[in-house]
This record gives C-alpha cells, structure tokens and sequence, in this order.
C-alpha cells in the first residue's frame, strides 16, 4: 500500500536536532581517535578499543547526508516549484553553506602551507588550492560540505522527478540503494576515481532513504503509533546494526592488521572486493536510521536539561564539524607521544575538549559578530533553547504535582 504524501503545515522537527547532536559526536570520536589507531602497536590491547570506536563512529557524515535529505525534502516537497523557490534555495546554500566552505577550506590551506609544506612560489599554492577547493581536499574533513554543495546542485532536479514519478517515490529507498552500487561497481571498473569518497553518487542511498522520510513522514509517525509495527522497526533495525557492527569492525580491525590478505584467499573474488564497501555502507545505513530512531525516543524520554544541552549540540553541529580539527591539531602538538597512561588519557581529555572548544567559540562568533555565518553557517538563537528547558522544566513539574 502507498502511503499519503504529508502536506501538512511544517513545524520545526527538535528529533533532526538530536540526531545531529549524536552525529556530531561520532564524528568527534572518529577523529579523536584516529591517531591511537595510526599509532598504536597492532599487538597492543589497546588497539582493538581503539579500532572499535574509530570504525563504529564512522556514521556521521552519512548521517548528516541523510538528515540534510530529509529536512530538504520534508519541507519543500509539499511546495510549488517555480524560479522563486529554486532562487531561494541556492542563496541560502550559498550563504551558509558554500561561503564557510570556501573560508575553512583557505584556513586549513594556509595552516597547513606554513606548518607542513614548502611551496615553491605563491602563484604555485594559489593553484594548489583552487586545485584542493575543487575537491573538497583542503582538509580531510571538508569532503562532507563538498558532497553537501553536490546534492544541493542536484536537489531541484531530484525534486522534481520525485514530484512528477509515483514509482520514483514508492521505491526510493530500493533506487537509492542499486544507484549507489551501480556507481560503485561502474568507477571500480572504468572511471578509477581514487576518491570516491568525495563524489555525491557513493551516497545516494542515504540520500534517497532521506528523501523518502522526508516526504512520508507523517504517516511514518503514525505507523509507529502501533505497538506492533513499532517493535518491528526498532528489532530489525537493532539486529541489523549488531550484526553489521561487528562484521565492519571486525573486518577493518584484519585490513589494519594485515591479516585480511590471507582471510581473502578464501572468499570469493566478488566478496574479498567489495567486502569493504559492503560493511561500510550497510554499518552507516542501519546506524544511521537507528540512530534518527533514537533521536526520537530521546526526544520524548529524556530530561529537559539533557535534551537542551543535545539540541544545543545538534544546533551548532555544522559549526563545531568545521572548526574541530584546528583544536584536534593544537592537542596533538602539545603532546603526540609519552607513556601508555599519559597519552591515552590525552585521548581521552582532547576529546572532552576538542568538543568543548569547539562549541564554545562557534557560539562566542555567533553572540559577537553579526555576520557570523561567514564562518559557520545558520544557526538558531541560544535563548530559544533556554526557553524550551523553562517550558519543559514546567510541564515536568505539572506532571508530579
């Protein structure tokens, strides 16, 4: 059975904003992580811990991909296309999405340039970094705005396809998925494009399962109102994220270690090639919905204050994903070797931190300079939040009296 298209009035959805929150906080994981896994012996103990949270954190930028689909197309399919609209769109993408790209990307350029590189002449880095912009490569990070800023091109044409083909809208998700593959398959055999990670096409199935929750959203909400189809989802979902879980970091914990080359010899040519891709697009795919599952049961479940501080997280999550590596370096130089106990808890404390930082100078921007989103994008008033806890500390006191 089709479900209804939602055209129901829009409101602002707190859940995006928590799921946002728990994404950016698996992408400061990752990255905090990153040098244990890069450092640390193989035959330490510490390394599995180290390769376990390093792998199982690697849902954020599909996570955002995902969430940036739905948001799209949860309030602008309902809409009437026409220039206006369409005009709209890209100058706010413009705005608050491709200008603190293109500032991000000259900080890191010249950070890095004057630390780690020598060019040969001034003419020379310009081309380099118009070269790295084009990418998404000024820094390792950045390649989430660049895939962002190829969906945003994309999104109109998407749009109206979804609006104008029934069968496009009733299998997105079973579409999004062959797509995804069809390019994997199709650059693995002809194009050869090294990084791949930074084309659109290598995540159109979370762009697709997006827009398909976008679009029937409502009527998704009223699903889950019985029991049944409720317990259903959250088993399928927790199962599936279990068993991927371990087979994506159990995988990448043999590749790091070497030892897959020898696992490979006895598996299939097809599965030994694409073993890889597999587990981490299925691990992104089920985290991520798992985790915009969560978001929903946090939102109605946990206490005001928690959820003020999450939402405050998930507001300036852009903002803290762009700036956090520049923190991340100021650690790492401080102090990048040293005993077991200090240097795993060094990990430990930049992390805490890093994440602290972060949000703690996007926020200052944005209370001291007006045109704060030259640097970190749009973001809501802080007080907003602030009067959300007033209101919920009040219902929960209603509650118990």
């Amino acid at each position: 059975m089709v479900i209804a298209v939602n055209n129901l009035k829009k409101k602002s959805l707190d859940e995006v904003q928590l799921a946002r929150a728990f994404a950016i906080f698996a992408v400061l994981i990752v990255h905090s992580s990153s040098s244990g896994v890069t450092t640390i012996e193989h035959d330490s103990i510490l390394f599995p811990i180290y390769n376990f949270f390093n792998i199982a954190g690697k849902l954020g930028t599909p996570t955002f991909i995902m969430l940036s689909s739905f948001v799209l197309f949860y309030n602008y399919y309902p809409r009437k296309i026409d220039t206006g609209l369409i005009k709209r769109f890209y100058v706010k993408r413009l705005k608050f999405i491709l200008i603190p790209y293109v500032l991000f990307s000259a900080i890191y350029f010249v950070i890095k340039m004057y630390v780690y590189y020598d060019y040969p002449s001034i003419s020379y880095a310009i081309q380099r970094f118009l070269f790295l912009l084009a990418l998404g490569k000024a820094h390792t990070h950045l390649y989430f705005v660049f895939i962002s800023v190829q969906f945003y091109l994309l999104f109109p044409l998407l749009l109206l396809a979804f609006k104008q083909f029934s069968f496009l809208r009733k299998y997105a998700v079973l579409i999004g998925l062959i797509a995804q593959w069809v390019w994997v398959v199709l650059n693995d055999v002809y194009f050869h494009i090294p990084w791949k990670g930074s084309v659109s096409f290598s995540y159109l199935s979370f762009y697709f399962i997006g827009a398909y929750l976008g679009m029937y959203y409502t009527d998704i909400k009223n699903k889950f109102k019985r029991p049944l189809f409720k317990d259903q989802i959250i088993i399928l979902l927790s199962v599936g994220y279990g068993v991927i879980l371990i087979l994506y970091t159990g995988y990448m914990y043999l590749a790091r270690t070497n030892v897959f080359s020898n696992v490979a010899n006895n598996l299939h040519p097809l599965v030994a090639k694409y073993l890889g891709e597999f587990t981490w697009a299925t691990h992104a795919l089920f985290a991520g919905l798992l985790l915009f599952y969560i978001a929903h049961i946090a939102n109605k479940s946990v206490k005001p204050r928690v959820k003020l501080f999450l939402m405050e997280i998930g507001a300036t999550s852009f903002g803290i994903y762009l700036i956090h590596p520049l923190f991340l370096m100021l650690f790492r130089y401080l102090v990048n070797g040293g005993s077991p106990i200090v240097y795993n808890s060094w990990q430990i404390f930049s992390f805490v931190c890093v994440t602290f930082l972060s949000w703690f100078v996007v926020r200052l921007v944005f209370r001291l300079f007006p045109h704060y989103w030259l640097l970190f994008g749009k973001m809501e008033q802080p007080h907003l939040f602030f009067k959300n806890m007033k209101e919920g500390d009040e219902l929960e006191l209603r509650k118990h009296s």
